[in-house]
């Protein structure tokens, strides 16, 4: 039986836009008295998905600009690849009731931001 390939390994790099949403979203959850809820999202954001996207970079499905509203996506690519630089590939993973952007570039994962799946949009403001 053929060996299954080896997964690569990029390194994950969280953009201060991630963190940002991220304590967000926890917070809104605390607010609301959802002290688990709170813990599992934060315990998936942190550790499960960079530890996920780690070793299987590609496990997000490709970012399709056309699933939003034109505009606003395209001024968010265009400032990722300010960032970034042009030579990325920014992809979306969904986790549970959130959705994560991020970019495989230069050898890297970068988690640039998350947001509820209610959320109109991404913000890379940190």
């Amino acid at each position: 039986m053929p060996r299954a390939a080896e997964p690569r390994v990029l390194p994950v790099h969280a953009h201060p836009a991630y963190e940002r949403s991220l304590e967000a979203a926890v917070d809104v959850l605390l607010e609301l008295g959802a002290v688990d809820a709170a813990q599992a999202v934060l315990d998936r954001a942190a550790g499960f998905l960079p530890e996920l996207l780690l070793r299987y970079p590609e496990a997000g499905r490709q970012f399709d600009p056309r699933n939003l509203e034109g505009a606003r996506v395209l001024a968010l690519a265009a400032r990722v690849r300010e960032l970034l630089g042009d030579t990325i590939e920014l992809r979306e993973y969904v986790l549970d009731d959130y959705l994560v952007l991020y970019a495989i570039h230069d050898r890297a994962v970068h988690l640039l931001t998350l947001r509820h799946h209610r959320q109109d949009g991404f913000s890379l403001e940190p």
